[in-house]
């Protein structure tokens, strides 16, 4: 397509302007004749001249023409032609044996299916054949190849250039569909084709990328490889559980499953501990989508456990080498030396005393003080509290019943501080109905008590039973977690026997922590605490304000009330904070991730008085094992006192060191440290089958088209059809141009020139 035509520019038909223009000329031009009648000929014929094309070139102006121009752009249109180079690729589908001798280049074989990858495959699309879809669309179109997965690559459509991305982990196809939109060497692409299994795991939407395409008026063609509903295949594709526990200790484990191909039925998944299964569980993962499952045990001795999450193979799955994942936990025997200290056998101490002696990691020292009888003596009991280090030594946790302050020895409850803040010890007060908690005002305890002892005896007189609230805090807590689920836990909590009594107190102390609270009674404009706790210098305090926890083992034995003593037993010695420096010690929410997941990095800083920190500029360095340092800040913890928290998003694998930056001690990190291991997440083993769905809203959203890769050998008619050669097109208008404006000043200068020699001006 070749044309050239003019056009005009005026308010009016050109032919008005034509005739007003000629009008104009004869009259200037009989009135300039008149003018220059007595001059010589040359002059006149001159003068006359100059007159006529400046009154042609004004009405010229008049009627602004245009030339314009249309040719077909000699340049072929470009076509970026995006190949999945993820990791996804390397799995296997059956195609048509005849399909596949095409792309061979081999005489078709007979009917049959053989089982190949989709790398292959795609090696097999890219061949050099000239009469194959790829010659054919280079002879219509530039094509300009990119390799694509979690990260964008230039490849050459030619010979066996293509190959997978061994760090293709993910498959970012949102994002290279972005960078289509942008001109490649200086040219926009006039279409797009896609070949891939749609498998979009990171970053953009591929459809809002594909909708961008669409509206510049370029088409996305999607060829799909992989099969639509592939076989089943169930499997677990990542398992999480801690490195170490304790005898007795509750260990989480998680993991991700997936039934691949499946239907949307329910299929087991099973928790197997050194062998042997231990819990079994009923899912459902619909479209093959990854779905989370969470167990629970409590190893009885220590040793190396090895735990597996494990689907049994299921009635028509292929591959059950998937199956089962599985982790290591060492677990160590520490015996948790108990001592517990009460003035009368009252029902809560019986129950606790009971939990202690079965607990195998508790090794328990009672101190009955029966007042006006005498202690008991022997195995097993200490006649008096200790009041020297020495004695504290022995211990653990202390935990202190309803007794009277003066029927300690003198001694004990400064030590007993001194055991929490300095030695790291555990202390745990459980209030009772003869009100021996509200003596503690005035004595060292009440600075390290978590709950405040102003609160008005009025509220302890007995009134309508309740069952303990759990707070935001209590929901999160191991301390008061009797069911793995939050929701389940939430249930259990509700529907727990109800409690009769509960303590005065006149609310929380400052830093700490609230995770049962009284429903409907208050300490001042809050909820009545009823289970608090408080981190004091290296130690833990805890505050039970009620001696009705046995009553919850009414209709269910022992299972919840041992469930929570345990773990409060459990979570007061723990450290939960590295060893190091006192000043800053860190805790991070989990020892290993995948990159891009968010870790809490959480500190807990004294100062220089020994007490949690209350004010001051915290920071966490973040060393990777290949140097690179950077540091965060971190917020103050409004629910605790001297803890500060971050959160920590690593975008590289590796091995990294934490370690915490205090202000009031200088800008160098103090000695403690935390590790963390950070992996890269192989998303591509997540979904097995092809994204018909995404890659046909790709297609749609960008007015292209979905293919199977059987129908690869339409793409070629198909983007002809849709991608016409551009047409080019020129404009030029002299009467619009600077040097048309100069001519005519030039030629109304000459006559004035010449009139003026001419003695006419």
């Amino acid at each position: 397509m070749d044309a050239t035509r003019v056009v005009f520019d005026c308010p009016v038909a050109p032919w008005v302007v034509g005739a007003a223009t000629a009008i104009v000329l004869v009259v200037v031009v009989f009135l300039a004749y008149r003018d220059v009648a007595r001059l010589r000929a040359a002059s006149r014929a001159a003068i006359l001249s100059l007159l006529a094309l400046a009154t042609l070139m004004v009405g010229a102006i008049a009627l602004g023409p245009r030339v314009i121009r249309r040719w077909r752009d000699p340049r072929k249109p470009l076509c970026v032609v995006l190949v999945d180079g993820s990791r996804s690729m390397l799995f296997h589908d059956p195609y048509d044996g005849r399909f596949l001798a095409r792309l061979e280049g081999k005489n078709p074989s007979a009917p049959g299916q053989r089982k190949v990858s989709r790398e292959q495959v795609a090696k097999l699309l890219l061949r050099p054949n000239l009469d194959g879809w790829l010659g054919r669309l280079t002879e219509r179109f530039e094509t300009v190849g990119w390799r694509f997965s979690d990260r964008l690559e230039r490849l050459a459509l030619a010979g066996d250039s293509f190959a997978i991305d061994p760090k293709g982990f993910a498959t970012a196809l949102g994002d290279a569909l972005e960078e289509c939109t942008k001109p490649i060497e200086g040219r926009t692409p006039r279409a797009v084709v896609v070949i891939s299994d749609g498998a979009s795991n990171k970053g953009r939407d591929p459809a809002e990328a594909a909708r961008v395409l669409g509206r510049m008026g370029v088409p996305v063609f999607a060829v799909g490889l992989g099969q639509v509903s592939p076989p089943p295949d169930f499997a677990v594709v990542g398992i999480r559980a801690p490195q170490r526990a304790l005898v007795g200790d509750e260990v989480v484990v998680a993991a991700e499953v997936t039934g691949g191909g499946a239907q949307a039925t329910p299929f087991p998944v099973k928790l197997l501990v050194n062998g042997s299964e231990s819990e079994t569980k009923r899912l459902v993962a619909p479209g093959g989508r990854p779905t989370g499952v969470t167990f629970s045990f409590v190893p009885a001795r220590p040793g190396r456990h090895t735990v597996a999450v494990a689907i049994p193979t299921q009635e028509g799955e292929e591959n059950a080498a998937n199956n089962e994942m599985r982790a290591v936990i060492e677990v160590v025997e520490q015996r948790i030396r108990t001592l517990l200290i009460e003035q009368e056998p009252r029902w809560e101490f019986r129950f606790l005393r009971n939990v202690l002696e079965r607990d195998p990691s508790a090794e328990v020292t009672i101190c009955l003080l029966r007042p006006g009888i005498g202690p008991l003596k022997g195995k097993g009991y200490l006649p008096t509290p200790p009041t020297e280090k020495a004695g504290f030594e022995k211990f653990d946790l202390v935990v202190l019943g309803d007794v009277p302050p003066r029927s300690l020895p003198e001694g004990f409850l400064k030590e007993a501080v001194d055991f929490v803040r300095v030695r790291g010890g555990a202390l745990i007060v459980v209030a009772g109905r003869r009100g021996n908690y509200r003596a503690l005002r005035g004595t060292p305890i009440e600075a390290i008590l978590p709950v405040l002892l102003d609160g008005s005896p009025a509220l302890e007189a007995p009134g309508q039973p309740f069952a303990a609230e759990l707070t935001q805090e209590g929901s999160e807590h191991l301390l008061t977690r009797l069911a793995p689920d939050p929701e389940t836990n939430e249930q259990l909590w509700r529907h727990l026997p109800k409690l009769r009594w509960s303590a005065a107190v006149g609310g929380l102390a400052p830093g700490a922590t609230a995770l049962l609270v009284h429903p409907f009674a208050l300490a001042g404009p809050t909820k009545l605490p009823v289970l608090a706790i408080q981190r004091v210098g290296a130690g833990k305090v805890m505050f039970l304000g009620t001696e009705d926890t046995w009553r919850w083992r009414k209709a269910v034995g022992d299972k919840y009330h041992y469930r929570f003593w345990a773990q409060a037993v459990r979570w007061m010695v723990k450290k939960q904070f590295t060893k190091g420096d006192p000043r800053g010690r860190l805790r991070l929410s989990r020892a290993e991730c995948d990159v891009g997941e968010e870790v809490e990095v959480e500190a807990f800083c004294l100062g220089p008085d020994g007490y949690p920190l209350r004010s001051g500029r915290v920071w966490v360095e973040v060393r990777r094992d290949d140097g690179h340092t950077e540091r965060l800040a971190m917020e103050p913890v409004a629910s605790g006192w001297g803890k500060f928290r971050a959160v920590f998003k690593p975008q590289k694998a590796g091995n990294y060191v934490c370690r915490p930056v205090v202000s009031i001690y200088g800008e160098e990190p103090l000695g403690s440290e935390a590790k963390l291991k950070v992996s890269v997440a192989d998303l591509e083993k997540r979904f097995l089958a092809q994204d018909v769905h995404t890659l046909s809203a790709i297609a749609q959203a960008s007015g292209g088209e979905y293919l199977r890769v059987e129908e690869i050998e339409r793409l070629p008619g198909l983007l002809e059809s849709k991608v016409e050669r551009r047409v080019l097109t020129a404009e030029f208008s002299p009467t619009r141009h600077w040097a048309f404006y100069c001519a005519l000043a030039a030629v109304l200068a000459s006559c004035w020139l010449l009139r003026k020699r001419s003695g006419l001006a």
